[in-house]
């Protein structure tokens, strides 16, 4: 009867998650076969209009750039919209986030899986409030996009379109410098 009670009492214990601006992400989650921890949350403005809290995972935390960029293994960025945003703004600023911070040369070679993400952006429509997008990383299968969980559409190939993108939020010309210092696990 006590180890009833114990047992029922560990599966009723919430799991442990980090909260940003409302939004809850689990601190630890598994991708594939891999356990991946929450590196940090971050909350991404325009103007003085909260967009969306991401939070990004990997299999060890790091407050390096470079490294969270160039770890192996399974990855996650995750989107949690805070309001609606139409389908060629999203899109629009995730392609300038890219340019800003990749190489001409770089973009000309991942034009095929840019194009893919941009083609399955404008396919989702308008990004709403409440809605969670998610980039995940599988070495092997690609990126995948997810839509509050749905994937949209086949993996995007290649080993080094993840890295490009994170370089939207950990580049040298992030998004936003505070957005890269959260995400990074700085305060």
């Amino acid at each position: 009867m006590r180890a009833a009670a114990l047992l029922l009492m560990l599966f009723s214990l919430p799991g442990l998650s980090a909260e940003l601006e409302g939004v809850r992400m689990d601190d630890r989650l598994r991708l594939g076969a891999q356990e991946l921890e929450l590196n940090g949350m971050a909350l991404r403005t325009r103007a003085f209009f909260k967009v969306y809290v991401a939070g990004l995972y990997l299999a060890q935390k790091t407050q390096a750039p470079e490294q969270a960029l160039r770890a192996p293994g399974p990855k996650r960025m995750e989107l949690a919209m805070l309001r609606d945003v139409g389908a060629e703004t999203f899109a629009g600023s995730l392609l300038d986030g890219l340019k800003d911070n990749n190489p001409d040369s770089e973009l000309a070679r991942l034009k095929p899986q840019v194009d893919e993400l941009m083609a399955l952006m404008q396919k989702i429509g308008e990004a709403k409030k409440g809605m969670r997008i998610t980039l995940d990383f599988a070495p092997g299968a690609g990126t995948s996009l997810l839509v509050n969980g749905a994937p949209q559409g086949k993996p995007i190939a290649g080993e080094d379109f993840f890295p490009a993108l994170l370089r939207i939020w950990l580049g040298e010309r992030p998004v936003s410098a505070d957005m890269k210092k959260a995400l990074l696990g700085g305060a």
